[in-house]
């Protein structure tokens, strides 16, 4: 199949996981979550112009189908973190006179991720309306809504103590999450084109992943904004710590991965690792970024 051809088929299949969820499929809830996929494994395997070619025909076909209403949350869910993987995870240079190949590396990737959802969320906390209670209150609300929304057997009492409780993290929740399905999702594309033969690319060695210092930057001063400031200012700036996390949740990991490579029990040790981030995902997460941030700590130390 030529490669036009190949990048529009993975168009239609994205644009076909993105709406399982709208049109009410079994598991679209899951499904919609992996619709960058196929175009990521275009634009890694077949190049930039293969990735807009396959997010053109995918915006197509889910406007055709749901509306132009389903192209924002389209372009923000699947189409944006697609073009950027596909554009970063390509870079490359040959190095003189050995003539080596070095490819840009994962940690890199991971901090034009981060860049795009502090963007995405930026934007949508200046779009918020005025509200008495700030942009904090705006959300609660908005939360308390919806809940009424889907579960309308929920007492409002009820309802408003679990919008209270969800409103400080939910930017936060949201960017974070979708920071961390475009991580899985290029891991998951790269891996696949591997065991097809179609990379361009050899895959990272992700046990050696390092973050830019201007990552631990903008954690550091977002975490001490949130801590000085008040109102809607420490809101968003708490919301910009949690989001500047999640990539040191990934450097945690490879920490880990790291230091159980080679042991006769690798397995089942990375597989209670999961496990627990799995059950207990909230703690356990913020325990490994917090290694995470003492791995980075510990290289700035060692590189100044």
């Amino acid at each position: 199949m030529p490669r036009l051809g190949q990048a529009a088929a993975a168009g239609l299949f994205s644009a076909l996981l993105f709406l399982s969820l709208v049109k009410g499929i079994p598991a679209g809830f899951v499904l919609s979550y992996l619709a960058p996929l196929p175009l990521m494994a275009a634009g890694l395997a077949l190049g930039q112009a293969a990735a807009a070619v396959a997010v053109l025909v995918a915006a197509a076909a889910t406007m055709l189908v749901a509306g132009e209403a389903a192209l924002l949350p389209f372009s923000v869910v699947a189409a944006l973190p697609a073009l950027l993987v596909s554009n970063r995870a390509l870079l490359c240079r040959t190095a003189e006179p050995e003539g080596t190949v070095d490819w840009y590396p994962p940690g890199l990737v991971l901090a034009w991720l981060t860049a795009a959802g502090l963007v995405l969320m930026a934007a949508g906390l200046l779009l918020i309306p005025g509200h008495p209670e700030g942009a904090r209150g705006w959300v609660a609300e908005v939360i308390a809504r919806t809940l009424e929304a889907v579960a309308p057997e929920v007492g409002a009492e009820a309802r408003q103590r679990a919008a209270e409780w969800w409103a400080p993290m939910f930017p936060g929740m949201v960017v974070g999450s979708w920071l961390v399905m475009a991580v899985v999702n290029a891991t998951a594309a790269q891996g696949l084109l591997v065991r097809l033969g179609r990379h361009r690319r050899p895959s990272p060695a992700y046990r050696q992943l390092e973050l830019p210092v201007a990552l631990g930057m903008v954690l550091a001063v977002a975490m001490a904004v949130a801590s000085l400031a008040e109102g809607d200012l420490a809101y968003g700036a708490g919301s910009v710590a949690a989001v500047a996390l999640v990539p040191f949740l990934f450097l945690g990991l490879a920490g880990i991965h790291q230091w159980v490579a080679g042991r006769p029990n690798a397995r089942m040790l990375l597989a209670m690792v999961y496990g627990v981030l799995f059950l207990v995902f909230g703690w356990a997460a913020i325990a490994v970024a917090g290694l995470g941030v003492v791995r980075f700590v510990m290289r700035l130390r060692r590189h100044p």
